[in-house]
């Protein structure tokens, strides 16, 4: 993640509304899916890479699309990370 300046976390209690969530999420800023993971039982989440700013624009628009869906877990952004968490994504 040498280039990348954030990323965001988005996690569910079902599929619909990640899947809701990350169809806002790219839709409402210039960011990338990076990957989506089930969690346990029937949480999920997805991680989104990107500017800063654009990243938290687009996990603002996924947890309200998301809601309207379903339940949202939490969501997270993480500015500037450490290029270690590059290893834990499957890319």
């Amino acid at each position: 993640m040498a280039d990348v300046k954030s990323i965001g976390i988005l996690e569910t209690n079902g599929f619909t509304p990640l899947i809701t969530g990350a169809d806002a999420a790219l839709k409402a800023a210039n960011v990338d899916l990076v990957e989506w993971r089930q969690v346990g039982s029937s949480m999920v989440s997805f991680v989104i890479e990107g500017e800063v700013a654009a990243v938290r624009s687009a996990i603002e628009a996924a947890r309200s699309a998301a809601q309207s869906a379903g339940e949202v877990m939490a969501d997270m952004v993480i500015p500037r990370p450490v290029d270690e968490l590059q290893t834990t994504f499957n890319k």
